[in-house]
């Protein structure tokens, strides 16, 4: 299957309006870096929540799994395709968990890993399932050196609670913060307290990968403050040299340079989850 077809299919997939988008277009470099210079990992995100919890590679194939059990028949997709929406829903939660970010990749979302796993794996029915994620705006644009606005963007923002109502004219979008476990707030470009770009220092842009905790923090080419929590999904920042993420139960099916595709065993699925190989109850997408 195309993977043009695989984002139409991801993002129904994810939410339930049937809106025919992919990722969008990659956003080009700043021209110099934007945010406020950090040295660390606390200055890289000073608005840290720490009501975040824990997560695990197991957890996030079985919330994907219930997600593409979750699709409509009508839609037509076969099993094999289901499989692969599966694969590609377990690769954005976990990149994004340890990035810090919304959910981000082939789809969109308002919602951190986290919550959209735990709301999933509490849903009642597919309704409830497929409420568990909501499209963040196409301008919102986030990766692994944190969350903002696209080039061409410009929102002012409210907020009411923890919804935030960005407008731009007289076009408005909202978000609620707490399925990013943040708060909202008008002083973001953002509109919640999304983890924001941060610059790196004189060390930084010299040492590049380096641990601070489990956190292992990096300088891009564009000398933007690169962010990845090595704990989040059970490992640890190890410095041997470069800073690098390091896993006790890392699989090499998982961490070679050609990742191997899910398998099926009966009704269970075996997937890459990140680094670790997990096994998932699946009857809706296994056997063949």
């Amino acid at each position: 299957m195309k993977k043009t077809a695989l984002k139409l299919g991801l993002s129904f997939f994810l939410v339930l309006p049937a809106i025919a988008c992919g990722q969008s277009a990659e956003e080009p470099t700043p021209a110099s870096p934007i945010g406020p210079v950090a040295k660390d990992a606390a200055e890289a995100w000073p608005e840290q929540p720490t009501n975040v919890p824990s997560i695990s590679a197991k957890q996030i194939a079985e919330a994907c799994v219930l997600q593409a059990a979750c699709i409509p028949a009508e839609e037509g997709f076969d099993r094999k395709t289901l499989r692969d929406l599966v694969d590609l829903c377990a690769h954005d939660a976990a990149f994004s968990a340890e990035r810090a970010i919304a959910l981000s990749g082939f789809v969109q979302r308002n919602e951190r890993a986290e919550f959209f796993v735990d709301c999933t794996l509490q849903a009642s029915d597919c309704d409830a399932t497929r409420a568990c994620a909501t499209q963040r705006p196409d301008e919102i644009y986030c990766e692994e050196d944190g969350c903002r606005l696209r080039a061409d963007a410009s929102y002012s923002v409210s907020c009411s609670g923890d919804i935030a109502t960005l407008s731009a004219g007289s076009e408005t979008v909202q978000r609620d913060c707490t399925r990013a476990f943040a708060q909202c707030s008008e002083s973001s470009v953002t509109g919640c307290t999304d983890r924001q770009y941060s610059a790196c220092d004189e060390v930084g842009m010299k040492t590049g990968d380096r641990c601070d905790g489990n956190i292992r923090l990096g300088c891009d080419g564009a000398n933007q403050v690169s962010f990845r929590d090595c704990g989040r999904l059970g490992g640890s920042c190890e410095q041997d040299g470069a800073g690098a993420c390091v896993y006790p139960d890392a699989d090499t099916r998982c961490t070679s340079d050609e990742k191997a595709a899910s398998q099926c065993q009966g009704d269970h699925l075996s997937l890459c989850v990140g680094h670790a190989w997990v096994t998932a109850t699946a009857p809706a997408v296994c056997p063949e």
